[in-house]
């Protein structure tokens, strides 16, 4: 695919995404294709992909009938997802310790410090993905890999959520993400395991009070 038309898709994807995350479009709202294409002065080729970069993240349902729906992040939705991510990142992190290359671990650390560079909510989540991906990727040839990563790109647009209401919280997961590194520069499985369960506990609990303040917004501004 030429990279002109991925980079014009990239950003009707991230306008879009911030568009969402940020209130602009709310649950139940509709997208229409030329509508968008006409906003952005595109055709409707990007548009139509970044619907479907959306719909993958969970942003947005594509139906026959009803078409582009914006749908709502959600307390249980957010609770199901970090769950499973409790449930199964701990035990793919301490694996990974063993496998690490020194490749990954040093990408690993300089994702890490874009995180701390960058006051981008969307950029930042972005990074978190890699970064937590990178650390693992050691293992991308298990199921576990394939089930992590698939719950990390659900994750995302929460953790975008979460820093654009609370721009504090990156520096809290940066201390944290700091604090993963260093047990992986010790190879000491457990205590990462250890330090990733508590900080996805954490992340967990400072989404779902993201989400709550959202809602409470939106609920404001309709009043």
């Amino acid at each position: 695919m030429p990279k002109v038309f991925k980079t014009i898709e990239q950003h009707v994807l991230n306008q879009l995404r911030n568009d969402i995350l940020s209130g602009h479009y709310r649950p139940g709202d509709k997208l229409r294709q030329d509508e968008v294409a006409k906003r952005f002065e595109v055709s409707t080729t990007p548009v139509r992909e970044a619907f479907r970069g959306l719909r993958s993240e969970g942003l947005v349902s594509i139906d026959a009938n009803k078409g582009v729906v914006v749908k709502g992040l959600t307390v249980d939705d957010v609770a199901e997802i970090y769950e499973l991510r409790i449930a199964l990142e701990p035990l793919l992190a301490k694996k990974a310790v063993r496998s690490i290359t020194p490749e990954s671990l040093k990408k690993a650390q300089d994702i890490h410090a874009l995180m701390c560079a960058t006051t981008d909510p969307h950029q930042w989540s972005a990074l978190n993905r890699e970064f937590h991906l990178r650390l693992m990727l050691s293992e991308e040839s298990s199921r576990l890999y394939d089930m992590v990563k698939n719950l990390l790109v659900i994750a995302e647009p929460y953790v975008s959520l979460s820093i654009f209401i609370h721009p504090q919280i990156q520096q809290a997961d940066n201390d944290e993400h700091a604090m993963i590194l260093e047990g992986f520069e010790k190879k000491d499985g457990r205590l990462v395991q250890k330090i990733v369960k508590q900080h996805l506990a954490q992340t967990l609990a400072a989404i779902q009070d993201s989400v709550k303040e959202n809602d409470l917004q939106a609920l404001g501004e309709i009043a």
